[in-house]
């Protein structure tokens, strides 16, 4: 009797595990990579005593000694820090905007820069400040 199935062969197969690994190690790297992608500026931020700290979705305004400003390391101008502000708060559960200011900015700058943030809806700001050991933000409120 001939038989009619034909017995599977484990040997025609292709080994994946070595595939696998590749992924994973890639993903890993990738993963590690990813950490170490951070951009900052340094900043002589003010010190505060009530500063506490704060972890989120933020959009992030600096203001140099200078009066430039940066937007999540972009340079901007105070219009264009307006159309920033109206696309952080439609983003879905809105965003903290923290606006690290030099402490030799002018306050004319200063003042510029936050009634821009407030006038585009910016009511969640949040003001960069340096306590004597570490960084940190102080919230203000509208």
């Amino acid at each position: 009797m001939i038989p009619l199935r034909s017995k599977p062969r484990d040997g025609n197969l292709p080994d994946v595990t070595p595939i696998l690994d590749v992924v994973f190690i890639l993903l890993i790297f990738f993963v590690i990579a990813a950490a170490f992608t951070t951009h900052g500026v340094d900043m002589n931020l003010p010190k505060s005593e009530v500063a506490r700290t704060y972890a989120g979705r933020t959009l992030e305004i600096v203001l140099s000694a200078d009066g430039s400003l940066l937007a999540d390391t972009e340079p901007i101008d105070l219009r264009e820090l307006g159309f920033k502000v109206k696309g952080a708060r439609e983003v879905p559960g809105g965003m903290q905007i923290v606006l690290k200011a030099d402490r030799d900015a002018s306050v004319g700058s200063f003042l510029a820069a936050v009634s821009t943030i407030r006038e585009n809806g910016g009511d969640r700001l949040v003001i960069a400040t340096k306590p004597a050991r570490h960084a940190a933000v102080v919230e203000t409120q509208p």
